[in-house]
């Protein structure tokens, strides 16, 4: 991060390489379209230019993922309707146990796509990324207490909905 702040571009390109997928990852999980790829886009380009205003002192994938979230949220408050983007939970799954591991990937993406920003934005963080609590709080902008509370009505919901298919 010290070479990007000086203008090394290779050096950006190092952390594009690293952090790309995960931050694709998290941004598609809440926008759930092809605007992940633009945030993810935007989340480098303000790397890019605001690297001045990093403090080393705090983790860089932190600093990355809360870029990206909030370039997500920008998003999220643009759509008038984001609910009607996301995706819907298939009507005539019936054969749940006979699925593929890569179907019930999908089904849980679908799954949790229905989840409410916040609940989804934490619940993607601390159960498919592994970030803590602290840090999910801090990308999020929630407090512990909103995290814990999102995370728990978020597993409710997805264990729920889950449960409907034989999971």
């Amino acid at each position: 991060m010290q070479l990007v702040v000086k203008g090394d571009e290779t050096a950006l390109s190092t952390l594009i390489e690293r952090y790309r997928e995960r931050l694709y990852r998290l941004a598609y999980s809440l926008l759930g379209d092809s605007a992940a790829e633009d945030a993810v886009q935007e989340t480098f380009i303000r790397l890019w230019t605001r690297a001045r205003r990093y403090n080393p002192r705090h983790s860089l994938a932190t600093w990355l993922y809360t870029l990206c979230c909030r370039r997500c949220y920008d998003e999220l408050r643009r759509r008038r309707r984001h609910h009607e983007a996301l995706m819907q939970l298939p009507e005539n799954m019936t054969e749940v146990s006979s699925m593929e591991a890569d179907e019930l990937l999908v089904l849980l993406s679908q799954v949790t796509a229905t989840l409410p920003p916040k609940q989804r934005i934490v619940y993607q963080l601390r159960e498919v990324e592994g970030f803590g609590a602290e840090e999910t709080a801090t990308i999020a902008r929630m407090t512990p207490e909103q995290v814990k509370a999102n995370l728990w009505a978020a597993r409710a919901t997805v264990k729920e909905k889950l449960k409907q298919y034989g999971i």
